[in-house]
């Protein structure tokens, strides 16, 4: 789904949180819905309750990680808009013109299959705003934006299309690799595959969870001391390296819960538990429920009506 439309100052629309976006849109319940907003010309602020207000200038895309609910606005309209409303058909959208300030906006979605306990989704900011022009820095990110703007062109985003799909996938890799490179210095995820010793680490780790896996092991894998590795992967990453380790098992047996018919014994294994007990302990305090209820869980909300 991509909206592209132009408004006259002030105007203002507000948008449902990712949970209410899913069933508007039609999207699975695994799926995580995404917005985004990309300012082809003008600007807008975004405003996000409890993580502040992010102005967005020309050129500059807006993507709502966090999945709440937030308002796009320029000036001080009376009213707002909503988003709900206009994917309905049931309620006015911001009425373009030329006089004021203008914004031109292309508005919409990606679609991310991800687990609560998925490292990529707890990694990003809940707003974060890329420019989309520079050459330098990202160039494939000005490329895929050119390409999604050339397929407005000649194709109604609205409705989709196969191009148009890929085209937004290759637009939200380019933005999360401009992000990462931005973020490397920082502590969490990105910091901890920029780093060569802790990236390693953690290419060893997604490679092959079911591996028997300590902190010596890793150590020996990256030519660290454990003592020199752990504390190097805390500083780098931001959490130890079994707190890690552990999370991304359960990511792993989430997807092989949703997506196979494998035993539960056999996630277990593939996810490094040597019993079906420890697995089922280690998954139930991660995600709350046991595996086999998280698998009758995922089946009932993906049968069909």
């Amino acid at each position: 789904m991509v909206l592209h439309d132009a408004y006259g100052a002030p105007w203002a629309i507000d948008v449902p949180s990712a949970a209410e976006l899913r069933p508007l849109l039609g999207a699975a319940p695994d799926v995580h819905v995404v917005p985004f907003h990309l300012v082809r010309e003008g600007a807008f602020e975004l405003r996000v309750a409890g993580a502040g207000n992010h102005p967005v200038g020309h050129r500059e895309v807006a993507i709502c990680a966090g999945g709440q609910a937030h308002r796009m606005q320029r000036g001080e309209p009376m009213t707002a808009c909503s988003l709900a409303s206009i994917l309905a058909g049931s309620g006015p959208a911001p009425a373009a013109g030329d006089s004021g300030a203008r914004t031109m906006l292309v508005c919409g979605v990606f679609m991310l299959r991800a687990t609560p306990t998925n490292p990529l989704l707890l990694a990003l900011p809940a707003v974060m705003t890329l420019p989309t022009d520079d050459e330098a820095s990202a160039p494939m990110l000005v490329h895929a934006t050119e390409m999604l703007m050339l397929e407005l062109q000649r194709t109604d985003l609205a409705n989709g299309s196969f191009a148009a799909a890929r085209i937004l996938e290759l637009f939200c890799a380019e933005a999360l690799r401009a992000y990462q490179a931005e973020a490397a210095d920082r502590v969490g995820w990105f910091g901890g595959l920029a780093d060569p010793k802790v990236g390693q680490a953690l290419a060893l780790v997604h490679a092959d969870p079911g591996h028997r896996w300590s902190v010596p092991v890793l150590a020996g894998r990256v030519a660290l001391s454990p003592s020199r590795f752990a504390a190097r992967f805390r500083e780098r990453v931001g959490e130890s390296v079994g707190a890690y380790l552990t999370r991304w098992r359960m990511t792993v047996a989430c997807r092989l819960l949703t997506d196979t018919e494998d035993s539960i014994a056999g996630i277990a294994e593939r996810s490094g538990y040597g019993a079906v007990s420890s697995f089922t302990r280690a998954f139930s305090a991660s995600l709350g429920i046991p595996p086999a209820e998280w698998r009758r869980r995922a089946r009932r909300s993906s049968a069909p009506l």
